[in-house]
């Protein structure tokens, strides 16, 4: 007989895309599960395939409502260094920049 496991788990224990572990960070967030979303993020951040831009930014969001501001100023350095022509980004970096 066998168990399910976890919520979430056999994400991990799988070899997801870099889309499938995007859109599960998302859901998640959207459903109050920062922690998990933010660990997601982590793993596209790694892949440093076409979403890395988004996943920084998501992650750089989760950091500053969580009070780690000058880690998400750090995040969102390093998609702009990616993509310099973010508007969304550069508006979040200032708006941080501000908050400081």
């Amino acid at each position: 007989m066998s168990k399910r496991l976890g919520r979430g788990l056999d994400l991990f224990l799988s070899e997801p895309s870099e889309e499938q572990l995007f859109r599960s960070a998302v859901e998640l967030e959207e459903n109050g599960e920062w922690l998990m979303a933010f660990h997601l993020y982590m793993m596209v951040i790694n892949m440093s395939g076409p979403h890395k831009v988004k996943a920084l930014n998501n992650a750089a969001a989760i950091l500053a409502e969580h009070g780690f501001v000058d880690k998400a100023i750090e995040f969102l350095k390093e998609a702009l260094s990616i993509d310099p022509s973010n508007e969304q980004i550069k508006e979040n970096l200032k708006a941080l920049k501000e908050e400081r």
